[in-house]
């Protein structure tokens, strides 16, 4: 499956708090109206954390008293799946496809085929081997995963993304709306899963558990090289792979004007959540 050459644009990232960030996607999906050409960028989390939940998540499932007493703001995604913990050292990633591009397959399981096949081949320049979780294997898991590792959104696995000796690395999310496809990927440099464990509404004496269960089906950049690449690097090799692979072209572009006011009309969107406690 080919691209035809088409040049993908490579956004730079907003540098913003988590709100700003996610605003980002959303806008990256109206810009295919008026550009029509792919979009890629790079991201980290900032300094602040951040406990972001799936669109459907309910607030019952998080601790909001300790959220305020750890200083870490909540907010909501457009994506589904459960919480996701932005820290430092967090990297990600997020491609916009037209609905007719060739890497945009209708099926939604089978459409992240392409992109688990360029992260591994990406990953594997830095000498980490990844095992791609096919699909059937990916739904049996989902029916057995217990209700209590399913509260982070790094202890389900889902199709295509990346395993290595059976504990995800690489993370994949997707929002389907009538402009485009929006993919985000994310992969921790380090797994943050004690932290994550204070801030969900798991009872005290189930926390150990939910950490030890977490630690089993979940690694990290630095456990799995001896030297991590960082952001920079793994774009490199990303744009590499993809050239290589599909004939891709990766040119720096600024954010259309159009894409600019889509980003500062949806950011009311994503603000922090009020808390309680």
């Amino acid at each position: 499956m080919g691209s035809n050459g088409v040049t993908w644009r490579l956004l730079p990232p907003v540098h913003g708090d988590p709100a700003s960030e996610l605003a980002a996607g959303t806008a990256m999906l109206a810009g295919l109206v008026t550009t029509h050409q792919p979009a890629l960028r790079w991201y980290t989390a900032g300094p602040q954390p951040a406990l972001v939940i799936g669109s459907g998540q309910k607030l019952s499932e998080v601790d909001q008293l300790a959220l305020r007493q750890q200083g870490v703001t909540l907010h909501r995604r457009a994506s589904g799946g459960t919480a996701v913990l932005f820290v430092p050292g967090f990297l990600m990633q997020d491609i916009a496809l037209p609905l007719d591009h060739p890497l945009a397959h209708p099926d939604v399981s089978e459409s992240y085929r392409w992109l688990g096949e360029v992260w591994q081949a990406t990953l594997m320049q830095f000498g980490i081997q990844t095992r791609l979780i096919d699909i059937a294997t990916a739904r049996t898991d989902r029916q057995m995963l217990d209700t209590l590792t399913a509260r982070a959104c790094f202890g389900g696995r889902s199709p295509y993304e990346l395993l290595v000796a059976d504990r995800k690395l690489v993370g994949f999310a997707q929002i389907r709306r009538r402009e485009g496809l929006l993919f985000q990927v994310g992969i921790y440099t380090c797994w943050p899963g004690q932290q994550l464990a204070t801030l969900l509404a798991i009872p005290s004496a189930e926390r150990h558990l939910f950490s030890e269960r977490l630690s089993r089906r979940v690694t990290d950049l630095t456990t799995v090289c001896s030297s991590p690449p960082d952001l920079h690097r793994l774009a490199t090799a990303f744009a590499t792979v993809l050239q290589q692979r599909y004939d891709v072209h990766i040119a720096a572009s600024d954010w259309t004007t159009e894409e600019l006011k889509v980003m500062t009309a949806v950011q009311s969107r994503f603000l922090p959540l009020p808390l309680e406690g």
